[in-house]
């Protein structure tokens, strides 16, 4: 009895006999089987025919993994996806149960078996890592957990100042960065420290007028933050009366170095100034 299968590749077509040889050009080659249509054969492009199965079989080369979008709020949760890279360059959509998923790096609470990820509570933007593994291969994704409400992580929680400002100056966990606290002891509080944004673990940074000048106009100096806003208000007595804005001068952004804010006006009588800072 005489079998015969045959593997198209390209434009070529070769034709096998019954005894089970190798057949081979320089586009495809095929292992036959003796006695009914089986064998392997494979081709230039990346394709593998296995005869004789019921349907094509194919190997997993890679898994990759995806969330829509690629960032998740604190606290809050993302669903994540896996695709399957085959041998034969086809790509296969898994279901989520079907990959083990698990935590690699950074501020993730929990991934579950579906693939749903949740995220920790963060003081600033920051990466966390996910793992996902599928018949022996493994992917991971990166998500950046955004920062969504300054004042919710850990000890500072709530207490009416931003975490990473708390963070930045006296690191995790720290009772001396309580708003009533003054670690540096120069008569200024952290609340006041933190809305001014000077450095609250040094006597030296402090909010102040620098010095005044006169000339063409009334010039008021200061060391500023960058990432604050100045208004400039005057009065006429010193011990009383209402401090009045300066239109022009209202609002401006500091330079992160010592600012200038300017009275255009040339005044008749005596006039007072101070600053005011507040965050944007």
């Amino acid at each position: 009895m005489w079998v015969v299968s045959a593997l198209q590749a390209g434009t070529v077509t070769s034709v096998l006999d019954s005894g089970g040889r190798r057949v081979s050009s320089s586009s495809y080659a095929i292992d036959g089987s003796l006695g009914s249509l089986g064998g392997v054969g494979t081709s230039a492009a990346p394709y593998v025919a296995r005869h004789g199965y019921s349907g094509q079989i194919t190997d997993v080369r890679s898994l990759s993994l995806s969330a829509t979008p690629s960032t998740i709020n604190e606290s809050g949760t993302r669903q994540l996806g896996a695709r399957a890279t085959l041998d034969d360059g086809t790509l296969l959509s898994l279901s989520n149960t079907s990959v083990v998923w698990s935590l690699v790096a950074g501020p993730l609470a929990s991934v579950n078996a579906t693939g749903l990820a949740t995220a920790s509570v963060v003081y600033q933007d920051t990466t966390g890592t996910v793992r996902g593994d599928y018949l022996g291969k493994s992917g991971t994704l990166s998500m950046t957990v955004l920062n969504v409400a300054g004042d919710d992580f850990g000890t500072y929680a709530g207490d009416g100042m931003d975490d990473a400002w708390q963070v930045r100056h006296f690191g995790l966990g720290n009772p001396n960065a309580a708003p009533g606290a003054d670690p540096d002891h120069d008569g200024v509080v952290n609340s006041l420290e933190f809305v001014a944004d000077t450095i609250p673990t040094n006597a030296l940074s402090r909010f102040v007028i620098e010095r005044a000048t006169n000339r063409a106009g009334i010039n008021v100096l200061f060391q500023s933050s960058a990432s604050r806003k100045y208004t400039l208000y005057y009065r006429t007595n010193l011990v009383s009366g209402t401090w009045t804005n300066i239109p022009t001068q209202t609002d401006v952004t500091g330079s992160g170095g010592v600012s200038s804010l300017s009275d255009p006006a040339t005044p008749t009588t005596r006039r007072f100034y101070r600053v005011g800072v507040r965050l944007p």
